[in-house]
């Protein structure tokens, strides 16, 4: 019996049991959107990747492909399990055609450093990203502000809400990028029930592919120490914000519960990349994407890696924008280094082609913002001091260590295009911002923290060699001291224990999710934690005010909606009418929110004849509106 039909039948069959069993089906929603299309493709086109870059380029592939393939056939045929499985058929067709390989796995330090890189994540997401004790679910640490977000994105998915509008600001479509969370949603669809706890594996996946990238890169430049290095320094590494830590814990101050590694608009206002990575989704994508591009680049003499690399930009922009942007501009950087070096080919223009399934994305996102442009810079806002000691403080020793190679030419041939990535990207937020919030300007510092990250792991390696004993102990020394951020980061999160929903609340956005239409409408205060958006996937005219403001929405639209609000809960019957016709409000929500805010707004529902009580449990009270 040949490869291709012994991979076909199997998978076949548990696409058929998947109809039957959630367990099979979410296991089925696994192996296709992080194996099967990578696999095929990555068989047909690039059979000539080294083994680890197909470890790392069949995942990343299979969620690209595989979401747009749902995405769009959900759009033809309805977002359901069974669209879903019909999809991951199609994707098995081109199995049909072509001479499949014997995928090889092979314990190396390539796996190592991905399945550590895994574990710690997992163990720090697993214990603080919806726990459940008796208190209710908490949601804390670094994911206790935008982590409630990505729940209203992916449960309001899963209730009807695709193509989406925005669930934290109704009635406007979403131009933030939610395809990570949609192929979260995917997974959870399949299974056919409420699975929260898919959130924090998938981030410590793609946290390890992240990792996996950067040692793939550094390890093709200068050698598998060098990519260990690297790796370590990509995720965990930063700069001397843990100085906080020690401080706090010399003078008595240090408490978990009010303690963060960096400090918003402060001196250590850039947040380490660990931070980031545990709780914004879309770079979780972005990071391992946009250094593989960039690997690929660096190795343009094979027009195949040019190709591939286009490809993974094309199908990166739902994903993360401003990576988009990066890889682009990374290309751009490797032309004109072709160029200078009069070394153009014409493999260099086949990138440019795989970028068109971006372009109707590209162009609904563009025609969706109201509020980009080119604004002051990042810097000037939140750049404190002079501008050499707060960069050298926060991106500390691998920081140094980038210098130091640069000075020593360690990187040879490549430094042009290593640090004309590093530099571009570094000075980008320090002369223009142009997203929709200048704070996430910032993440162009974690862009080009990559470079850092892998000319640090390749200096690293150079000192391990030439001070031979001792370098291996400097070496050590200096990798502790590199990633001391991370330990308070991890520290920061298992220490808290915020309430994101007690028991009441977690019943009553079940309750929500079982007995209110689809896409409802509900009426709540801008709150962070929402029971009817976060659990009941429905709808609300306005959340925690920062999310609509960093996706796209001016903030002038956005106080309207903050003083419509207050005038529904706070104001008279006619208030109320009002805000209720202009935002199609079915349904309101009293809370312990709602409560705080508006001690009276309680009092005032229950006289209005045209409001329903349709639930009620502890403080928390449901509304349906009749007319």
């Amino acid at each position: 019996m040949s490869l291709n039909i012994r991979f076909i039948i199997p998978l076949t069959a548990i696409l058929i049991v998947s109809l039957f069993s959630p367990y099979v089906s979410l296991a089925t929603a696994i192996i296709f959107t992080f194996f099967v299309p990578g696999y095929i493709i990555t068989t047909l086109f690039f059979r000539d990747l080294g083994r680890d870059e197909k470890i790392f380029i069949i995942p990343i592939l299979s969620v690209m492909i595989s979401t747009h393939a749902i995405y769009y056939f959900s759009l033809l045929f309805g977002y359901s399990k069974e669209a879903i499985l019909l999809s991951f058929a199609v994707l098995l067709l081109p199995a049909l055609f072509t001479k499949l390989e014997r995928p090889r796995l092979e314990i190396d330090y390539s796996v190592l450093i991905a399945a550590v890189t895994f574990l710690i994540s997992l163990v720090i997401l697993y214990n603080s990203v919806w726990v459940e004790d008796s208190r209710g679910v908490i949601i804390t640490g670094s994911n206790w502000q935008d982590t409630p977000m990505h729940y209203e994105i992916i449960e309001s998915i899963n209730n009807g809400n695709l193509p989406p509008e925005m669930p934290y600001y109704a009635g406007r479509e979403m131009n933030y990028h939610y395809f990570v969370d949609f192929h979260t949603a995917i997974l959870e669809k399949a299974y056919g029930s409420f699975l929260p706890k898919l959130l924090p594996v998938m981030n410590a996946v793609f946290i390890a592919l992240f990792a996996l990238a950067v040692y793939i890169f550094a390890s093709e430049l200068r050698s598998k120490s060098a990519g260990v290095y690297a790796s370590i320094i990509a995720v965990f590494g930063w700069g001397f914000s843990y100085c906080l830590l020690f401080k706090a814990l010399i003078d008595g101050s240090f408490q978990p519960t009010n303690y963060y590694i960096y400090q918003y608009g402060g001196f250590f206002a850039l947040p380490p990349i660990f931070d980031n990575l545990l709780q914004q989704r879309p770079l979780l994508v972005g990071l391992p994407a946009l250094t593989f591009i960039a690997h690929l680049l660096r190795k343009d003499k094979d027009w195949r890696n040019v190709v591939l690399a286009g490809l993974l930009t094309g199908l990166l922009f739902p994903f993360h924008a401003l990576a988009f942007f990066t890889s682009g501009l990374i290309y751009l950087i490797n032309l004109v280094k072709a160029g200078i070096s009069h070394k153009i080919k014409k493999q260099h223009l086949y990138y440019l082609p795989l970028l068109f399934p971006s372009i109707p994305f590209l162009l609904i996102s563009l025609s969706s913002h109201t509020n980009l442009g080119i604004k002051h810079s990042w810097a000037s806002d939140f750049l404190k001091g002079n501008p050499l000691v707060f960069y050298l403080a926060n991106l500390g020793i691998p920081f140094l260590l980038s210098i130091l190679a640069l000075l020593l030419r360690i990187l040879r041939e490549n430094s042009f295009f290593i640090y004309s990535w590093l530099l571009t990207l570094f000075i980008l937020p320090n002369v223009v911002s142009f997203t929709p919030n200048p704070w996430d300007m910032y993440k162009f510092f974690h862009f080009a923290w990559i470079p850092v990250a892998i000319t640090s792991g390749v200096m690293l390696a150079e000192i391990q060699i030439r001070l031979r004993k001792a370098g291996s102990a400097i070496v050590i020394v200096l990798l502790i001291l590199s990633t001391l951020s991370s330990v308070s980061v991890a520290m920061y999160n298992l220490s808290t224990s915020y309430i994101a929903a007690d028991w009441n609340e977690f019943d009553a956005g079940m309750w929500v999710r079982q007995n209110t239409e689809e896409k409802a409408v509900f009426l709540t205060s801008p709150s962070i934690h929402s029971p009817p958006t976060m659990i009941g996937g429905r709808l609300r005219v306005l959340s925690y005010i920062n999310w609509p403001y960093g996706h796209g929405v001016p903030l002038d639209e956005i106080w309207e909606r903050v003083e419509d609000v207050k005038r529904a809960y706070g104001g008279g019957e006619n208030d109320l009418t009002e805000v209720v016709k202009k935002y199609n409000i079915s349904y309101i929500y009293v809370g312990k929110a709602e409560l705080r805010e508006f001690p009276d707004c309680k009092r005032k529902f229950e006289r209005i004849d045209w409001l329903e009580k349709i639930y009620e449990k502890g403080c928390i009270t449901i509304y349906k509106v009749k007319i």
